[in-house]
């Protein structure tokens, strides 16, 4: 091995050179270059526009859950200056409330919701068109808005008018509209006294919402973001007939 690397010294010499010189080469290129990147990052920092920075800043969960309550308080502000009933669906606190002059009049809790991180990906600016106010355009539902009444006249003027409320409707509620700005809620009453299997129930009505949404629209070609919502039912029915026709919504997930 001596003898072989005697024989080849000088090609030994001229490799050891060459390889030490773009060691160093590189060396020295990486340095430069990571100088390079911090200088250009220093620069594009400098440059960069409010609404840049704000989206940054979105991508940390607390500053984003902060901004998120900020917003939300910032409608129910105004809101609070309508003089109509409107509903507020707080998805973090699983609440949908109703609510006038910034008053909450009334208070629901959320049974179940799919999917349970509904537009949680969404970035500030389509955050802020998400959660802003919003108005009922189209809607459906199994019962009435209000109860109707028969009013039977009086034989005689001595006679009082007798007033019958219609039938009570014993079936669970299925309230569904569409939101101005672009997404659908289907809401679900739940008979929390006979249907004490909610999963039971999630599954069944999921399988029957998905099998009407194939049957009206078998190649959709827009995709509109749908919220699931499952409600005790008498809670439910009370939230629809309290919130006027083209009620104002907002929305905090």
């Amino acid at each position: 091995m001596k003898d072989l690397f005697l024989k080849y010294k000088p090609w030994f010499l001229t490799i050891i050179i060459v390889f030490s010189v773009l060691l160093i080469f590189t060396v020295i290129r990486l340095v430069l270059a990571l100088n390079s990147v911090k200088a250009t990052l220093d620069e594009q920092h400098m440059g960069i526009s409010a609404d840049s920075l704000a989206e940054l800043s979105w991508n940390d969960a607390k500053i984003r859950n902060m901004k998120k309550d900020v917003y939300w308080m910032e409608q129910q502000l105004v809101l609070a200056k309508s003089d109509s009933i409107n509903l507020g669906f707080n998805l973090t606190d699983s609440i949908v409330q109703v609510q006038l002059k910034g008053t909450v009049l009334f208070k629901a809790k959320i049974l179940k919701q799919h999917p349970v991180d509904f537009l949680n990906s969404l970035k500030q600016q389509a955050y802020f068109n998400f959660g802003s106010i919003a108005s009922i355009t189209t809607e459906t539902s199994t019962i009435p808005k209000k109860p109707i009444k028969k009013v039977i006249a009086p034989k005689s003027e001595n006679e009082k008018t007798e007033v019958k409320q219609d039938s009570v409707i014993v079936k669970p509620i299925v309230w569904q509209f569409s939101a101005s700005n672009h997404f659908i809620v289907i809401i679900t009453g739940v008979e929390l006294d006979k249907d004490s299997v909610l999963d039971l129930r999630y599954k069944s009505d999921m399988i029957k919402y998905r099998t009407e949404q194939i049957k009206h629209d078998w190649l959709p070609k827009n995709y509109i973001p749908t919220l699931y919502i499952w409600l005790p039912d008498k809670d439910a029915k009370a939230i629809y007939r309290a919130l006027p026709e083209n009620g104002k919504i907002i929305f905090r997930n």
